[in-house]
């Protein structure tokens, strides 16, 4: 009994090694291939793809419902470097370029909720505390909303001030679900005015509240879109529906 408990520690130990060990190669690896081929450099060739040859090469992700859209898989590591592009170094021509799938996928959306709804949804970013805009310099939700607007024009309504974060909250990466809900609790509100309907052919349906799209660039445990739709549902909106760039 004894020495297989030994076994039983010993093969442990080792796997639990052996892991680290890949973990490890792994890392270096990729610091190798960064040092090899710069990340600016690899999001230089990607630009020089098609708008569909780029959209067919990323990753469709698996998540979507009837209230979370999602563009592509972040597990995919060129999605995580784009998502590093636009997130860090506020890249315009990925952010152009990502605006552009945002932007059809904001049509489609739209189109659905004025038929049913009788009106268009507000499109707003997701928002950031004056110092976590302070010490980045931007709110990258913002610089793809207004890359959207360009594309859009009248056909969307954009606001920036309908949301706001009122609260400091700790990083999100590291904490669980749990942690996650309870760090931005209450951390968020939101204003909402009264907006003139759009004419349908069920005149029935163009009156009530407004639906309100909130964009953000990675979805992981939903914590942020609870506390963005318990903010904008308490304001007045009929409908919250979250629409990312990756999960």
């Amino acid at each position: 009994m004894i020495i297989n408990s030994l076994q039983l520690n010993y093969n442990y130990i080792t796997m639990r090694i052996l892991k680290s060990a890949i973990n490890w190669i792994k890392k270096l690896w990729e610091i190798f291939l960064q040092i090899l081929i710069p990340p600016d450099i690899k999001i230089q060739k990607l630009l020089k793809l098609s708008v569909g040859e780029m959209r067919d090469l990323l990753p469709k992700s698996p998540v979507n419902s009837k209230d979370i859209f999602v563009l592509f898989d972040y597990s995919h590591k060129i999605v995580r470097l784009i998502i590093k592009s636009i997130k860090y170094k506020n890249n315009t021509d990925i952010k152009k370029r990502i605006a552009i799938y945002l932007y059809e996928e904001l049509m489609v959306i739209s189109s659905e909720i004025a038929l049913f709804e009788g009106t268009l949804p507000i499109l707003v970013p997701m928002p950031m505390s004056k110092k976590e805009k302070r010490n980045r310099g931007f709110n990258q939700c913002e610089e793809i909303c207004k890359e959207i607007k360009k594309l859009a024009g009248d056909n969307i309504k954009i606001s920036y001030n309908t949301l706001k974060k009122v609260r400091e909250t700790e990083r999100q990466t590291k904490l669980s679900r749990e942690q996650r809900l309870e760090n931005v609790e209450e951390s968020m509100c939101a204003f909402l005015r009264s907006e003139a309907t759009i004419k349908t052919q069920h005149p029935e349906r163009s009156e009530g509240k407004r639906t309100v799209i909130v964009l953000d660039d990675v979805y992981t445990t939903g914590a942020s879109l609870s506390e963005a739709r318990r903010a904008l549902t308490s304001a007045g909106a009929r409908r919250v529906i979250g629409l990312f760039i990756a999960h």
